[in-house]
């Protein structure tokens, strides 16, 4: 846990960031920041080599699964523009369309999970691609 952050934003993001990781994607600083000021959410700042920075929040409200795949579509839309121009930015790149889209996260039944967004088929629990 990053000293200081909510635990549940924590939480939320490990299995995120062990997926860019896994997959060789850039990883996020990630600075421990409540931007929102909002007992509702818990909010951090995802930092980029270049300085920029993008707000990352969270609601406190709903089940781990959801949070993670909260978190998981933050995370994928700071991977998509720290890839863009550099690497195929389709990330994580769904294996049945591997140059066609990204998977999406999805909570569903208390798993939250990496699924194609064209036919719905789960891939993975998000935090064990490889």
């Amino acid at each position: 846990m990053l000293l200081g952050m909510h635990e549940l934003l924590s939480a939320a993001l490990s299995p995120v960031v062990t997926d860019l990781r896994s997959t060789g994607a850039p990883v996020p600083e990630i600075a421990d920041e409540d931007w929102m000021a909002d007992p509702t959410h818990a909010s951090a700042m995802l930092r980029s080599p270049d300085g920029s920075a993008t707000g990352l929040r969270m609601s406190l409200v709903g089940t781990d699964s959801d949070r993670i795949a909260e978190v998981a579509d933050q995370v994928q839309e700071w991977a998509i523009e720290e890839l863009w121009g550099d690497a195929s930015t389709n990330w994580p790149q769904c294996p049945q369309h591997q140059n066609s889209h990204p998977l999406s996260p999805l909570s569903d039944r208390g798993v939250a999970s990496w699924v194609c967004p064209e036919n719905g088929a789960p891939v993975c629990a998000i935090g064990s691609l490889t």
